[in-house]
């Protein structure tokens, strides 16, 4: 079909299709049918063990990608480990090693993980309170997709069998959460040698929009319905910022939401999120803040920093450290943060160098009362050290992954919980939030608390960490770790806080 010329954004679509239908054989009359896209047969052989295409898989130096070949999932032969469990505050599952669930190649790959992305998509706690789930089990932990030349493979950590293969060869995929009633969900990949994306969904066996790419992909990641009215959406970072991509949309051309300023110009992007509410409901419903972890792309040992960027077009930017082992948006624990405006808190862990400790700090972020635009940081709510010295002095060496060793620190938010992993002690921190609020013509927070209510030694390094809730207040952390004397396996550990 004839391909729209792209834009200054970078981005040009072609072969659309909006109506959620299986493919006709019939093209509509503007010469965009499905049947003419050329990864439909893909979808003519869906579950058959042999490839049916052998996409390009090739990278260049600008890409983060390391490839690596994955071979078929298999069912899971045992769901209960082995291994004696570890004394805790919280009720722990640990998982059989993943080798015993899939070939062992395919265990590696999962270990690496997806490229410019990260394994379980990224935390969600800086949202409004506003979600449906229409899963088995609560949303905010993905499935991690591994790509190859011939096929792609989507591991789940809750699901037995743990997941599936589909023959769509791609160079890496991130997914949707489960959007509705009839189950659709939506597989994002992208071919780096045609500089192309194509959105599938999984249930009807469909394609449903492709997209050229003219510029360089840095980062992305499925978007929770919260940050933009419900819709399926997905956020792209290319060197000149930050697009929302809605495939569903008419027309599906990606929209740029923020610009990276002169001081992003050159970073790598290792975490992406979104927080706050414009107070809007519906498909006007919005997030208000973004938040960034950047690094340097040419020096493994250059600090972390953390950004944060306005989302109301005018892409304020404020640095919230230039140097920080992990941050995440929190909701504020308020009865109206599903319908009112609001801005997230920003939580940070960083080294004291002076006493050798890590603070986790939560602070407020306000707007600067001389323009009402852009981003202050407001008071510090509540800091807690991360206390190391009733806990094991071991540390545990990193895997080979495709977005490297950086955070040290992950931080997963959801309710009133606060998580910090530190990845490489294999330790989890759980804290209980709570404020004073006062307001007085907008939100204004007077102090907070920080109550420690446990922390778990995993005994081996974490490779991610994601939070979903997991009935009346409690959460559940699910972490993929690396076992320790195999760098290509790992497990899943499941901890009830």
């Amino acid at each position: 079909p004839p391909r729209s010329t792209p834009d200054g954004d970078g981005f040009g679509v072609d072969g659309v299709k909006f109506e959620p239908t299986p493919p006709r054989s019939t093209p509509d009359n503007d010469g965009f049918g499905v049947d003419e896209v050329k990864f439909e047969p893909t979808f003519a052989a869906f579950n058959e063990i042999e490839p049916v295409q052998n996409q390009p898989n090739e990278l260049s130096s600008d890409d983060v990608v390391e490839q690596e070949e994955v071979q078929v999932l298999e069912e899971s032969k045992d769901s209960t480990s082995s291994e004696p469990e570890i004394v805790s505050p919280f009720e722990v599952v640990l998982s059989d090693l993943l080798s015993t669930k899939v070939k062992s190649s395919a265990a590696a790959a999962i270990i690496r993980g997806p490229p410019a992305a990260r394994h379980f998509g990224g935390n969600r706690g800086g949202l409004a309170s506003v979600h449906t789930n229409f899963g088995i089990k609560p949303d905010g932990v993905g499935p991690i997709a591994i790509s190859g030349p011939d096929k792609s493979l989507v591991f789940f950590s809750d699901r037995d069998p743990p997941g599936r293969t589909y023959p769509i060869g791609a160079s890496g995929a991130v997914l949707s959460d489960i959007m509705d009633e009839n189950y659709s969900e939506y597989m994002c990949c992208f071919l780096a040698r045609e500089k192309r994306m194509i959105i599938f969904e999984l249930t009807r066996k469909t394609v449903v929009v492709e997209l050229q790419m003219k510029t360089k992909l840095n980062f992305w990641r499925y978007l929770p319905p919260e940050a933009h009215g419900g819709e399926l959406a997905f956020v792209l970072i290319t060197p000149i910022g930050g697009f929302y991509w809605k495939p569903l949309e008419n027309p599906p051309r990606p929209r740029q939401v923020w610009k990276r300023s002169a001081e992003l110009e050159s970073k790598k992007v290792i975490t992406y999120e979104e927080g706050g509410s414009n107070g809007q409901s519906g498909a006007d419903a919005r997030s208000t803040v973004a938040l960034l972890l950047v690094s340097s792309p040419v020096s493994s040992d250059a600090n972390v920093e953390a950004y944060c960027i306005s989302m109301d077009g005018e892409s304020s930017q404020l640095l919230v450290s230039d140097d920080v082992q992990g941050a995440a948006l929190c909701r504020p624990p308020t009865p109206d943060a599903s319908s009112a405006y609001f801005l997230p808190f920003v939580v940070t862990v960083q080294n004291n160098y002076e006493t050798s400790q890590l603070v986790l700090t939560v602070e407020d972020l306000t707007q600067d009362s001389s323009d009402g635009k852009s981003l202050v940081r407001g008071v510090t709510l509540a800091s807690a050290i991360l206390d190391l010295t009733d806990v094991s002095n071991e540390s545990f060496a990193p895997p080979p992954m495709s977005m490297g060793s950086s955070p040290e620190v992950l931080v997963c938010c959801n309710q009133d919980f606060i998580v910090a992993v530190i990845r490489s002690r294999g330790l989890v921190f759980a804290y209980d939030f709570t404020t004073d609020l006062m307001e007085s013509g907008g939100q204004s927070t007077s102090s907070g608390n920080l109550s420690l209510v446990g922390k778990h030694e995993l005994g081996r390094y974490v490779v991610d960490a994601a939070i979903r809730p997991n009935g009346d207040n409690q959460v559940e952390l699910v972490t993929l770790l690396r076992e320790s004397n195999d760098s290509k396996d790992g497990r899943i550990a499941t901890i009830i806080i």
